[in-house]
């Protein structure tokens, strides 16, 4: 299990000679680049009492006044820094924030955080603040209806950046930057189907709610600050685009996985005593263009249709099911055959031992090369996450050529025509190994 790290030294120095300031202060720690302010994109730190001063709309953090005041990046070319926002506004060389809250990419808007620095003490509670007890996070929805990316661009990285600070904690406060009131209403309630399945496992208990900053800072309306005993901000949102950041987090996503099945009634060491094969069905774009053809060959050879069968079949698209549904469908499969992309990332709460089929794609000539794809190769999307889900076993169907797409046109977004006789190999391969 993990544990929150010891308490810090704290030894009271006498007042004098400037050496200790009176009155209470801010602090902070972090993970990560502290040695350029530019290099801020996968930091992760938890401040102590830093403060949202509600008439701003801003964070505060309060600092003491002169040789007591640390420095805060010991920047390479530019020496000391001893503030956490830099602005060419204000005279730096450049402009950038403390850390980041979502994945930073070219195609999608980009959202950090800094506080400011005020020289003096935090304000007396019961005069002008609210001290928030118990540890929150600032977390950004980079897309809120996408299920992979709630799941793993924002809920795991969370808990990842409360371990490695050493703050782990089963009831976390998660402080959204928006609602999903802020989306068009016909997206509104997958968003909050995944925030609430995926979201608030992490809460810990259901007494607690997902709110947004500015829901809190309407729940304490009148109160100049809200002071935060413990605030954890930033983190490694990149799940699916690098790998470096996924090493060493095996325990972690093991973690995850058995808190959000367990927050949803399911045991997460269950284990199915029969086979079930399940076969996802995804319309559109990366879909499996034969999916009729598929499915009638697995039944008749797998199936009940099957002379001697194997295992109960199942299809779904996984449309019409509640969050609970999903997961006690993937909770009892042995063998997932899925398309890759968003409809996949279910699959990472397979039970132990369990095996994945997973779709393979092939670049075309205008797709973007993000993953270091390279010309006629077979390449697996979500790559980097699924080597680090060690408790599934992965079976590629890869894709070498025209034939193997609808159109004969391959491509990122490109449809699958599978062969079926490949296809009954790498289950056949699966089944085998799952035999005592």
């Amino acid at each position: 299990m993990l544990l929150r790290s010891p308490a810090p030294v704290r030894i009271k120095l006498p007042a004098r000679d400037g050496v200790a300031a009176r009155g209470h202060f801010s602090r902070w720690r972090c993970v990560g680049a502290l040695d350029d302010i530019d290099d801020f994109q996968y930091r992760a730190c938890v401040f102590s009492d830093v403060c949202f001063d509600t008439a701003a709309a801003d964070f505060v953090f309060f600092a003491p006044p002169g040789n007591s005041s640390p420095a805060i990046i010991y920047d390479h070319r530019r020496g000391e820094q001893h503030v956490f926002r830099h602005r060419r506004a204000d005279g730096s060389d450049t402009d950038a924030d403390f850390v980041a809250l979502s994945k930073w990419v070219p195609y999608r808007p980009r959202l950090s955080w800094s506080p400011r620095v005020e020289t003096q003490p935090l304000p007396p509670e019961a005069a002008a603040s609210t001290r928030l007890a118990g540890l929150h996070a600032l977390s950004a929805p980079f897309v809120p209806t996408n299920l992979g990316h709630v799941a793993w661009d924002e809920a795991f990285p969370l808990l990842v950046a409360m371990a490695q600070l050493g703050v782990y904690s089963t009831e976390l406060h998660i402080l959204r930057t928006s609602g999903c009131d802020v989306l068009a209403a016909g997206s509104q309630k997958l968003c909050a189907k995944f925030a609430s399945a995926f979201l608030m496992p992490l809460l810990g208990s259901r007494a607690h709610g997902l709110q947004t900053l500015s829901q809190l800072a309407s729940r304490h309306r009148g109160q100049p600050y809200l002071c935060f005993e413990e605030l954890v901000v930033g983190g490694a949102y990149d799940s699916f685009n690098s790998e470096a950041l996924n090493q060493g987090k095996e325990p972690l996503l093991a973690l995850y996985r058995a808190r959000v099945l367990a927050w949803h009634g399911l045991p997460p060491t269950a284990v199915p005593s029969t086979h079930t094969i399940l076969l996802v069905r995804k319309e559109g774009r990366r879909g499996i263009h034969n999916f009729n053809e598929v499915r009638r060959h697995v039944q008749r050879t797998f199936g009940a249709q099957a002379e001697v069968p194997l295992a109960d079949v199942q299809v779904t698209g996984f449309a019409g099911l509640s969050m609970v549904e999903q997961l006690r469908l993937v909770a009892r499969t042995t063998i997932a055959i899925s398309p890759c992309g968003g409809i996949s990332m279910i699959l990472p709460f397979l039970p132990e031992g369990a095996h994945a089929i997973l779709m393979n794609y092939m670049v075309a000539n205008d797709d973007a090369r993000r993953h270091g794809e390279c010309d006629g190769c077979s390449w697996t999307m979500e790559a980097e996450l699924w080597r680090h889900v060690r408790h599934v076993h992965k079976q590629y169907y890869q894709v070498w050529g025209p034939a193997d797409f609808a159109g004969g046109k391959p491509g990122r977004d490109s449809a699958v025509r599978v062969d079926v006789a490949r296809l009954e190999r790498l289950i056949r391969v699966s089944l085998f190994e799952m035999q005592p």
